[in-house]
């Protein structure tokens, strides 16, 4: 039986700390224009203040009290035109200053989002927006490590795509191109959201998957074969997966060639299929001559 979903409280001094840090966003967030201006007006006012209390001290200690009755009603004026005079100089000073902290504030943010957007140029592919050769290799070394400090699963999928050098020669190189991007996209979809894919070279892709086990993976690279077949672009893949459990010696290079064998077994074994072992004691000799089909 279905009840009513239980309302959540939250804790008073759990609410405000939250209410402080929305008010602290808010206020970083603020523009500088008016920030400074207020900040201006703040000082502005501090003025008549510092006046009365340094006119305070230096006047005579045995009259202090007295002064201090008498002395709004003799230089009321004087406090008044201190105060008003101080904070529109300070107000416009600070709207001033705000203008240009401002524009400089805006200039860094599209420096910074100029500077990620080459970053991401340099690190991924023009054609499919997958992540390039040699990203590839510096983020598998640093989930290799990962993997081995924390012991967990850590495997890789080598994507092949089927006779490739038939469907560009049959249908041109701007179908081939299209292939190699709606087959990017494909697997993109049906990988996990925390995988990593790449193109490592020509119609070959790479799927890191920090935390999958051999069965996770061969769920993934299976789902993934099937979306590729029904895409309807004349193409398959094969796949090839390879697989790092626990504490022990793993090298970037290792798990690729493993997943590279694992790959020509798929290939052997008449493409469109998944493997994760190679049982061919030749492959790779033959993997590493054979011309790229």
């Amino acid at each position: 039986m279905g009840g009513q979903p239980r309302k959540t409280t939250v804790s008073a001094p759990r609410r405000r700390q939250r209410d402080h840090r929305d008010f602290r966003a808010r206020w970083r967030s603020a523009p500088h224009y008016y920030l400074y201006p207020a900040a201006g007006m703040a000082l502005g006012l501090g003025s008549p203040a510092g006046a009365f209390l340094l006119r305070f001290w230096l006047a005579d200690p045995l009259l202090k009290s007295i002064w201090a009755r008498h002395e709004f009603d003799y230089n009321f004026l004087f406090y008044a035109y201190m105060g008003v005079g101080s904070v529109i100089a300070f107000m416009i000073f600070g709207y001033v200053i705000g203008l240009r902290s401002e524009r400089q504030r805006v200039n860094n943010r599209v420096l910074s989002a100029r500077v990620d957007e080459l970053h991401l140029k340099s690190v991924t592919d023009g054609l499919t927006g997958a992540y390039t050769h040699g990203y590839l290799q510096e983020i598998l070394e640093l989930e290799i490590q990962r993997t081995l400090t924390h012991s967990t699963p850590l495997s890789v999928m080598m994507i092949d795509i089927d006779d490739f050098k038939r469907i560009n020669d049959s249908h041109g190189h701007l179908f081939g191109d299209r292939v190699i991007k709606e087959t990017a996209e494909t697997i993109s979809a049906n990988v996990r959201s925390d995988d990593i894919l790449g193109r490592y070279g020509g119609d070959e892709f790479v799927v890191i998957m920090p935390g999958a086990d051999a069965s996770t993976a061969l769920h993934v690279a299976g789902r993934a074969r099937v979306g590729i077949s029904k895409n309807g672009y004349l193409a398959t893949i094969s796949v090839g997966v390879a697989t790092v459990e626990g504490p022990g010696q793993e090298t970037p290079s290792g798990i690729l060639h493993r997943a590279d064998m694992n790959l020509y077994q798929a290939k052997h074994d008449g493409k469109n299929c998944v493997r994760d072992h190679c049982s061919l004691p030749d492959a790779p000799r033959r993997r590493l001559t054979d011309a790229k089909e």
